[in-house]
């Protein structure tokens, strides 16, 4: 069990750069690399043993949210790893695809279950050993695009995977690392993007607290107060934009690479896109748009999914009749089915 907890570093040290690119490591029943990365490393698990590795298949690569969650968690019951945040539909398709996922720079690989409730509750007042240097310094958008296409590479040119079909998803923070590496990236063939701001995150807060003043949360006066703050805040981010320090959330450099407008890249793919986000996340509502973005342009390659009273993790929810949540049920698998049975028809 202690193999499990031990960090990143300690796993994968003792592989040298040649042993890195053409051999996999046994973590539980996946198939982990580790490859070089821009001076550094990158790490990625396939949802394979190693020595599975053989079938030609299709690529499903997901890019995860934000946080410096781990890639792996040990399951307390059996005390196996499992890919934190892979959607769980993935193990459902095995034999077409192999699922990949990318570790967070500087962020431990594998971890207890523990981990993930202490950083859940520490995210307002954070402890720093769970927000290390190298991941605040590498935390930002392009520096995942990039990541992303190493991995791409490395990953096609291997026996075992098909390049005729290589599926990019990706969700909140996510969302906009699959748009831009789908947009630099022409070996990607299909796009899923969900819960996601179309206009950047900022503008997506900005949404939210505006919204507020009309569900009764905030007065009108109070969230035009609330607004009025946050662009006093974008005023700062973008004097010091490349900033890599923070005592509390994101640093300015993330949050500014995260705050763009996102619809040009999308305009500009040909392969098929499928855009899904709930109507109660309300940033993601941004999305309503590009049906009329894309029709402008005679385009026909994407397709919209917004789930009815859905949050931004996919929970359905149910209101009172003064609109206050008095509800929730996770309906995320069905979403994930949902994209999956996208697939098949594309």
């Amino acid at each position: 069990m202690k193999f499990f907890q031990i960090s990143a570093y300690l796993i994968f040290s003792a592989i040298n750069s040649l042993y890195a690119q053409s051999t996999p490591r046994a973590v539980g029943s996946y198939a982990v690399f580790t490859i070089p990365f821009e001076g550094d490393s990158v790490t990625f698990a396939v949802v394979a043993k190693p020595g599975e590795l053989k079938a030609k298949k299709s690529v499903f690569l997901f890019r995860q949210g934000s946080l410096p969650i781990p890639l792996f968690t040990i399951n307390p019951k059996n005390n196996r790893p499992s890919l934190t945040e892979l959607p769980i539909s993935c193990y459902d398709h095995e034999s077409d695809y192999y699922s990949i996922m990318i570790a967070k720079p500087g962020v431990p690989v594998i971890e207890n279950d523990a981990y993930l409730d202490t950083l859940f509750t520490t995210r307002n007042n954070p402890k720093p050993a769970m927000y290390p240097p190298q991941y605040q310094a590498h935390n930002y958008l392009d520096y995942y695009v990039r990541q992303t296409n190493a991995v791409l590479k490395f990953v096609l040119q291997q026996p075992w995977a098909d390049a005729k079909r290589v599926v990019l998803a990706g969700g909140s923070e996510g969302y906009g690392v699959a748009i831009k590496t789908a947009y630099a990236n022409p070996t990607v063939t299909h796009l899923i993007a969900f819960s996601g701001f179309l206009d950047g995150r900022q503008q997506g807060i900005i949404r939210e607290e505006r919204m507020k003043g009309y569900t009764g949360e905030y007065t009108q006066e109070q969230a035009q107060q609330s607004v009025e703050g946050l662009q006093q805040q974008w005023s700062q981010i973008c004097a010091d934009s490349l900033n890599t320090s923070a005592k509390v959330g994101d640093p300015n450099r993330t949050h500014y690479s995260f705050s763009i407008d996102f619809r040009g890249y999308l305009l500009a793919l040909t392969i098929p896109i499928l855009i899904i986000y709930g109507t109660a996340d309300i940033g993601a509502t941004s999305n309503d748009v590009l049906p009329l973005e894309f029709a402008k342009r005679g385009k026909k390659n994407l397709e919209i999914k917004a789930y009815p009273n859905h949050d931004h993790t996919f929970y359905k929810l149910t209101f009172d009749d003064k609109g206050k949540v008095i509800s929730k049920v996770y309906n995320g698998v069905a979403v994930e089915k949902d994209y999956f049975q996208w697939l098949k028809e594309h």
